[in-house]
């Protein structure tokens, strides 16, 4: 294909080899030899949310429909984490008011509040919604649809912040 016949806007070029290494034609579609590397580690939807939330808060589907900080533990209504910055945002294409919306975080690895108040968090524990406002904790003998994620990192008492690979269940 020639720029001419697909409309392509923006190129890129080896030095070297002058060959096309990047494209991105009149559609917006963008195509690419190799890999992308978006500096985020997660996949994104922009949903509409409650207004006083924050990244790093585990989320619920509030009755309104509107994404809520979870308040309940083992909430089968949870629905991911607020992402502080993710790799990818579904849902937020040219034109889309993002005003009322939130990042949720679906697939991928998110910064998550978490609680030790239902024990210590090892790497690997499942996590689901805590008593502590918009925070995990581990999960024991959870019920099918309360699974938050796992835990990449540790957590001996009290609460923080940790890495947590979005597995909703």
């Amino acid at each position: 294909m020639t720029a001419a016949s697909t409309g392509i806007i923006l190129a890129g070029y080896d030095l070297n080899s002058k060959e096309r290494r990047f494209y991105v034609d009149n559609d917006g579609d963008v195509y690419a030899e190799g890999s992308f590397h978006s500096g985020g580690a997660d996949f994104a939807e922009m949903l509409p949310a409650a207004d006083d939330l924050e990244p790093g808060d585990v989320l619920v589907i509030g009755p309104d429909g509107k994404l809520a900080r979870s308040t309940t533990p083992y909430a089968t209504n949870v629905a991911g984490v607020y992402s502080t910055q993710p790799g990818f945002v579904g849902g937020a294409g040219d034109g889309t008011d993002p005003a009322g919306k939130v990042p949720l975080a679906i697939v991928g690895v998110v910064p998550v509040k978490v609680s030790a108040e239902s024990g210590s968090i090892r790497p690997g524990d499942l996590l689901t919604t805590s008593s502590i406002p918009g925070h995990a904790m581990k999960a024991i003998a959870p019920k099918v649809g309360t699974i938050i994620g796992k835990a990449l990192a540790s957590l001996e008492s009290g609460t923080g912040l940790i890495p947590m690979l979005v597995i909703l269940q």
